[in-house]
């Protein structure tokens, strides 16, 4: 009786050898599709495009925006109805959950009146930059050309030395 337990043991065994075991070739497990192309819909192209815009327009928008919401919570403040006092908790409840989510608020004319004018000034300083580097290698060509020039008419009169004269 132990011999046949032990017999069927061995043989249980020689089953979980035979079995095949998943490949890890990799032509087996990846999956390659060709000439397959996925295109993006003219909704995600448009999102898209709206994130690329200029910055300077943006921030020239962005800077009326802030100025047309400031007036008019002034003007609801001013305001002692009912509707108007309404509308105002709305956008200060809508504006506590924006930066609770942690978007940043960008309504205020003067912060943003400061970035116009700073990205301005780097824009000014740059340009200078730029164009003392241009002068200087226009500088540096020039001085080239005219040593290049001074060689050609002394080695015409013939005052290079080493060199073969022509004749």
């Amino acid at each position: 009786k132990q011999w046949y337990q032990r017999r069927v043991a061995i043989t249980a065994g020689d089953d979980k050898k035979k079995t095949k075991r998943p490949s890890t070739d990799l032509a087996v497990t990846t999956n390659i599709q060709f000439s397959k192309f996925e295109t993006k819909t003219k909704g995600e192209v448009d999102l898209q495009s709206a994130k690329k815009g200029n910055k300077k327009k943006n921030l020239v928008k962005m800077l009326d925006e802030a100025k047309k919401k400031k007036k008019e919570v002034s003007k609801l403040q001013k305001s002692t109805d009912v509707k108007s006092v309404s509308l105002l908790q709305d956008k200060a409840w809508s504006k506590a959950i924006a930066m609770a989510k942690g978007e940043k608020q960008k309504d205020n004319p003067e912060l943003i009146a400061k970035t116009i004018k700073r990205k301005e000034h780097s824009k000014k300083k740059s340009n200078k930059e730029w164009d003392v580097r241009t002068g200087g290698q226009k500088k540096l060509q020039k001085d080239k050309q005219k040593k290049r020039q001074a060689n050609i008419e002394k080695r015409i009169k013939g005052g290079a030395k080493g060199k073969k004269q022509k004749k």
